[in-house]
């Protein structure tokens, strides 16, 4: 997480204080807020905690809370569709992971916790 706020305040090197101006615009420029939420306009994304802390800072009227409720709930429904449509075991995949781990080893699919032998 990167502490914008700290960078636009008191940079230590230019390129934070440039990186934190060219957010600031962005926010400025691409980003929407409905009922608090700030979304980016390009994708409809919530923005991460730490730039929804950096646009509050900036005068946005951003609620932090229900910006994270909203990533949250964007996050529940991103994994459910991925663990919907995870492919299932395949020779070429248990092929990549022995290659990748050894044989005998179990590997867990960290998103859709789904658990495979090499």
């Amino acid at each position: 997480m990167t502490d914008y706020i700290a960078q636009y305040e008191n940079p230590r090197f230019r390129f934070e204080r440039e990186e934190s101006e060219r957010l600031a615009a962005s926010l400025a420029d691409g980003a929407c807020i409905e009922d608090g939420v700030m979304r980016w306009e390009s994708n409809n994304n919530v923005v991460p905690e730490d730039v929804a802390r950096f646009a509050a800072y900036l005068g946005h009227p951003i609620d932090l809370d229900a910006s994270r409720a909203a990533r949250d709930a964007d996050l529940k429904v991103l994994l459910e569709a991925y663990r919907r449509a995870a492919p299932h075991d395949s020779a070429e995949a248990r092929f990549e992971r022995r290659a990748a781990f050894g044989p005998g080893v179990e590997v867990v699919d960290v998103l859709s916790g789904r658990r495979y032998r090499t």
